[in-house]
């Protein structure tokens, strides 16, 4: 018998296991990005709705807004961005706490700590198509910075106060210098600064529900582990007392076989020859402690069958005893495994008040059927789903009322299973029992 290695098991659950944790983290990242998706959303809608509360406003067309006139003294260089900055930091700051203030009113029910940001990237003269800015400037950011920003929304408008109008005519209240349209790009950007946090918060059962079928698989698989290695070491004890006895019953059943013979060469006794078939098939069932196969077996045949019968009779002298063999004189059946199923149901009906028994073999429609009846006490129909158990005895009024083990009919079912068959029971109380085997013969 080959046994199962431990690493074996070891290696194939931790590939499992690490490839089923791999797939849950696969499939948390994914719920965590849709729940940054959706963060972000909520948090990109908030900002709509408040954005027109702000100090600053998106490049208003008014001529009194102050980030006008500085786009108009950059563009006609009458300072530079870093002057500009100076020039008009206390509006920078100004406009950044007002944001600040609002934003925070506007999510603190949500939980959301927010940063926010808007760069002008583009300022660009028609007439030239030329940026005026090296580099993005920031016109508005809250207190808190924005770290990993999250672009939301991008903008561009032309401003026109500074053209000629409609007809044509110069713009009254324009410089002589300014006369072009303008074009203005600017980007806004967000971050939710306490994502991982929320992500968390609202996570949380599916991280724990997570963990703990980790934790439970882990722990089925160490108690199934440990299982199974106590029945390995419990059936290599059993094989082990099995080889060891099948060993020790290698030199008595010898030596009676010798003794045996002798006594048939000095009395020609019908008792003799009992005892000589009695050996031969204790023979045989400790040849099927080994390792032989079935096919090196003898057959069973016609003459086994009668002569089995007759044993019984030697040894049951009150039984009437009833056989009818309807097959050929050999059957391709080891006889071993034929004799096990026929003395296990006559026994059990002998053992359970049967006085009268038949025992039928028959061969047809390439099925052979073993039918054994008795008028024993019969089985209560609650039974007869129960009797083929390993060591289930039938009891009467709590009470076990006949000798033995009770592996018999489990004997039987177990063989009649190994060769592809069915087993049948009709029973009625008081009036008998009959087994009826069938197994596929061709």
């Amino acid at each position: 018998m080959k046994y199962s290695k431990p690493k074996y098991y070891l290696i194939a659950f931790s590939l499992f296991y690490l490839f089923l944790i791999g797939i849950m983290v696969f499939y948390f990242l994914q719920v965590l990005d849709l729940k940054r998706k959706e963060v972000h959303k909520i948090a990109h809608d908030k900002i709509d709705e408040i954005e027109s509360l702000l100090a600053f406003e998106k490049k208003t067309k008014k001529k009194d807004n102050v980030l006008y006139h500085a786009v108009l003294d950059l563009l006609q260089k009458k300072a530079t961005i870093e002057e500009i900055k100076e020039q008009h930091a206390s509006y920078f700051v100004s406009t950044s706490k007002d944001a600040t203030h609002k934003i925070d009113s506007a999510f603190a029910d949500l939980g959301y700590k927010m940063a926010y940001r808007i760069d002008l990237t583009h300022v660009i003269l028609n007439s030239t198509k030329e940026n005026v800015l090296n580099a993005p400037v920031t016109i508005l950011e809250t207190e808190q910075k924005i770290g990993h920003a999250h672009r939301v929304n991008s903008s561009e408008w032309e401003v026109e106060e500074s053209s000629k109008n409609k007809s044509d005519e110069p713009c009254v209240d324009c410089p002589e210098d300014y006369s072009n349209h303008f074009i203005v790009k600017q980007e806004k950007y967000i971050e939710v600064l306490n994502f991982n946090s929320i992500a968390l918060r609202e996570l949380a059962p599916l991280l724990l529900a997570s963990f703990f079928i980790c934790m439970f698989i882990l722990i089925l698989y160490f108690i199934t582990y440990k299982t199974i290695k106590k029945k390995e070491q419990e059936v290599l004890s059993l094989h082990n007392m099995v080889d060891n006895v099948s060993h020790e019953f290698k030199l008595p059943i010898a030596t009676l076989k010798y003794g045996c013979n002798n006594l048939k060469q000095e009395y020609d006794s019908p008792t003799v020859a009992l005892i000589q078939r009695q050996i031969d098939r204790l023979e045989r069932l400790q040849n099927q402690l080994g390792v032989v196969s079935d096919t090196d077996e003898l057959p069973f045949t016609h003459a086994n069958f009668t002569q089995l019968i007759e044993d019984l009779k030697l040894r049951n002298q009150a039984i009437d005893f009833k056989i009818s063999w309807q097959a050929d004189e050999e059957i391709q059946l080891p006889q071993t495994a034929m004799e096990t199923m026929i003395l296990n149901l006559v026994e059990n009906g002998i053992k359970y008040g049967g006085t009268q028994l038949t025992c039928t073999i028959q061969h047809k429609e390439n099925k052979l059927y073993i039918e054994v009846s008795d008028n024993g006490i019969g089985i209560e129909k609650k039974e007869l789903n129960l009797i083929f158990r390993k060591f289930y005895r039938i009891i009467h009024n709590n009470v076990h009322n006949t000798l033995g083990l009770g592996i018999g009919l489990y004997q039987v079912k177990q063989i009649v299973e190994k060769y592809q068959g069915s087993i049948q029971v009709n029973s009625k109380l008081t009036v008998g029992t009959t087994f009826i085997i069938c197994i596929p013969y061709a």
